[in-house]
């Protein structure tokens, strides 16, 4: 790499704005944090969330002995978060994904006699277009939460495992009640629809409160930003000018010899081989899965191997190990149902690392750039998109679940991620080095800023 100095003095005022945002990339990233913060606040105070309460499944049941715990524990704030734990229906044995919907305040129990009634508000249900579906998820809803008093937590961990069909845990409901007549014809289950229109005036009051969030948080962070370039733009130092040398080093992708040249890696029986070793230490991760506390997701380690391969071997290497990585996964560990878009979103993932990260210098800021992009464009968008078609979501739903579960988690491992992403690319770089894999400039001028 070679410096040069060189007259900036007639640099654009926009080009000026430019790198003023680039250079104070951490303080614009704490002005990000406070204009979410800001925008929840304005939305929250200045939008009151109407709820219109609509329409119930309403399930009545008896027990086949007696009860040992209070019937108001049933809905109880533990006993819902028990049930969000459950990811296979305990009567059938099939896969459920609509219960991390469900909020205290959408249930509700009563004691009879002899028997009880427990109401959920059908809206938390209406995740699918089935309106069949929806039904059968309140019912199973109901049904799971009034027997969990009877099982473990070790016991529904055992049972999401295994291959059971069904749980005796049913045994505790009294099937005799279930064929009387005296309550419900049918299957004493049934919906209450006292306003039609409620499905659809939540999500037009959803849309709004998201919006008027949305919007607060752009206008402020824009406002912060503007604030920061007026104060800071004319301290800047343009003196210095690097330049790259293109063929080993690049201050950007945007050249086509930087895409030609890493096709040469495909030709080369060394790379092959180191991509196969990749290729195997990304199926291994797949087998260690670390639950992330947001609904059904789980973060992983493959990626970063997946940063490394990318590091390496540039963006056409990187589409095809990103495809691999996939479909091979899902062969050897299948989980759900296969999806071309999941393929899809890890290719742009391991294109989105070799964009940050080959032959060129590696800084921690490049490291946030690549996570902010898988995070919030792989993860959050695309990986929401190919949820709500596999699961056949409404859009009430998908914006639910992206809003409520796919961003926060992205947001909070946002950091730990990146950080763990720089340490370890700076720790490999020294062995990638000596054996002949990197550029020695690239290995020893890694750099947190």
């Amino acid at each position: 790499m070679e410096e040069k100095e060189k007259n900036v003095e007639n640099v654009g005022k926009l080009k000026k704005y430019f790198i003023c945002l680039k250079k104070g990339w951490l303080i614009v990233l704490i002005f990000a944090i406070i204009g979410l913060l800001t925008g929840f606040i304005i939305a929250d105070k200045t939008f009151s969330k109407p709820y219109f309460d609509a329409n119930y499944a309403t399930l009545h049941f008896k027990y086949t002995k007696d009860i040992d715990f209070s019937y108001k524990d049933i809905i109880s704030i533990d006993n819902i978060n028990r049930c969000k734990k459950i990811t296979k229906s305990l009567e059938t044995g099939s896969k459920i994904s609509t219960y991390q919907y469900v909020k205290i305040e959408d249930i509700k129990i009563e004691a009879h006699d002899s028997y009880f009634t427990i109401y959920a508000n059908q809206d938390s249900f209406n995740v699918s277009k089935d309106y069949t579906y929806s039904d059968s998820a309140a019912k199973g809803f109901l049904k799971h939460l009034t027997l969990l008093p009877f099982i473990t937590d070790k016991e529904i961990e055992e049972y999401n495992q295994s291959d059971r069909k069904g749980h005796s845990v049913f045994s505790n409901f009294d099937n005799e009640f279930y064929k009387s007549n005296s309550i419900d014809q049918e299957n004493h289950l049934w919906i209450t629809y006292s306003n039609p229109n409620a499905i659809n005036l939540n999500k037009e009051a959803k849309i709004k409160y998201y919006s008027i969030w949305v919007g607060s948080f752009l206008l402020g962070t824009f406002l912060l930003g503007l604030f920061f370039v007026y104060i800071y733009v004319d301290k800047l130092n343009l003196s210095i000018h690097k330049e790259y040398d293109n063929k080993d080093l690049y201050r950007t992708p945007f050249h086509k010899s930087y895409f030609v040249d890493s096709i040469k890696y495909l030709k080369n029986m060394k790379s092959l081989v180191m991509i196969a070793i990749i290729m195997a230490l990304v199926l291994i991760c797949k087998f260690i899965p670390i639950p992330s506390g947001f609904g059904s997701l789980g973060i992983g380690l493959s990626y970063l191997f997946l940063s490394v391969g990318a590091m390496l071997f540039g963006p056409i290497p990187s589409l095809i190990i990103g495809a691999l990585s996939d479909i091979l996964g899902y062969f050897i560990r299948p989980d759900g149902i296969f999806f071309m878009g999941y393929t899809i979103q890890a290719m742009l993932a391991c294109f989105t690392y070799a964009l940050c990260f080959h032959k060129t210098y590696i800084t921690f800021t490049r490291c946030l750039v690549a996570r902010v992009i898988v995070n919030f464009i792989c993860n959050v968008l695309i990986g929401s998109i190919c949820w709500a078609i596999i699961s056949n979501f409404t859009f009430d739903a998908f914006m639910t679940y992206m809003l409520t579960i796919s961003l926060p988690k992205n947001i909070v491992y946002l950091l730990p991620q990146s950080l763990l992403l720089f340490f370890v690319l700076k720790a490999v770089s020294i062995p990638l080095f000596h054996m002949n894999l990197m550029d020695e400039r690239i290995s020893h001028n890694f750099s947190f800023f």
